[in-house]
């Protein structure tokens, strides 16, 4: 399924007939739906977490399928909307001392059923579809529940004021890249706020190929770290939010870039106490926390 762009049944069987009408009669059981599918992935999972400190992370992707304007095969839009098919959110559990994996976590499947057309910022979080990363990260406290700790890790947009304030809590830690340069409690910028932290330490890191924008090199980055205190968004439409979080922002910084070269700047937000700078590279260190 990796492999190949299109899964064949006879192939998936290996050419046994048996397995092909298996697979047949599975997939066209009424009482198979996705749903119930989802529901088993965290079977095994979440016996495998048990004591364990597990990073949770979680992503979407858009899976693109060939249709013409007369045959949408049910699909709807994907991407910018040039393409058709259905998004996938899934979350993965990874044994953060070994890196092990423990298995999928938790997830939704779905497809796009027109444009909303009332405009976001006038609508509760729990009726966007971005509050996919706020379910997840809550299906996986339950499922989770036998870990000594969990981190929910995340991309940019996961950058969400309704998520820092209500899923952390004991031995349940966020770390999300920054997307939005927030208003702090004291009216300043989050990104100004970072300029008055001190570069702590600094490593060279390897940076893989970024597709027709980045050739691979070595690039040394610095490292700086701070408290900061995150303002309740303005007319914000959702209810009984906090006035305020306290996170720590940890940035990094490529201060010398090659010639012709962007410079990395990397900006993480997360719930976990970071009192020194290796507590900060380890955030830094965490898998799906780089901006790719």
């Amino acid at each position: 399924m990796v492999v190949r762009p299109s899964v064949c049944l006879r192939r998936l069987a290996r050419g046994r007939r048996s397995q092909v009408v298996g697979f047949g009669r599975f997939l066209a059981n009424r009482r198979v739906t996705v749903d119930r599918l989802i529901e088993g992935w965290s079977d095994q999972t979440a016996v495998a977490a048990a004591g364990r400190h597990v990073l949770a992370i979680q992503d979407t992707s858009e899976i693109n399928f060939p249709t013409t304007p007369k045959r949408r095969r049910g699909l709807g839009k994907i991407g910018k909307g040039g393409g058709r098919g259905v998004l996938l959110h899934a979350m993965l559990g990874i044994d953060a001392n070994t890196g092990s994996f423990l298995g999928p976590v938790a997830g939704r499947i779905w497809t796009r059923r027109g444009r909303v057309k009332i405009w976001r910022g006038k609508r509760p979080t729990e009726s966007k579809e971005s509050h996919r990363w706020i379910e997840t990260a809550e299906r996986a406290k339950i499922i989770l529940a036998a870990a000594t700790m969990v981190t929910v890790v995340a991309d940019r947009e996961s950058d969400i004021f309704a998520e820092w304030a209500r899923l952390p809590g004991p031995n349940f830690h966020l770390i999300t890249r920054s997307m939005h340069d927030r208003r702090m409690m004291n009216g300043d910028g989050l990104y100004a706020a970072a300029e008055d932290f001190a570069f702590t330490t600094a490593r060279h890191v390897a940076l893989p190929v970024r597709d027709g924008k980045r050739k691979a090199r070595l690039a040394e980055l610095t490292l700086r770290f701070g408290k900061v205190e995150l303002a309740s968004p303005k007319n914000t439409r959702d209810r009984n939010l906090p006035r305020s979080v306290s996170l720590t922002l940890v940035e990094v910084v490529e201060r010398n870039p090659p010639r012709g070269t962007e410079a990395v700047h990397w900006r993480l937000l997360t719930t976990h106490e970071v009192c020194d700078a290796n507590a900060a590279w380890q955030i830094v260190d965490s898998p799906g926390t780089r901006a790719r």
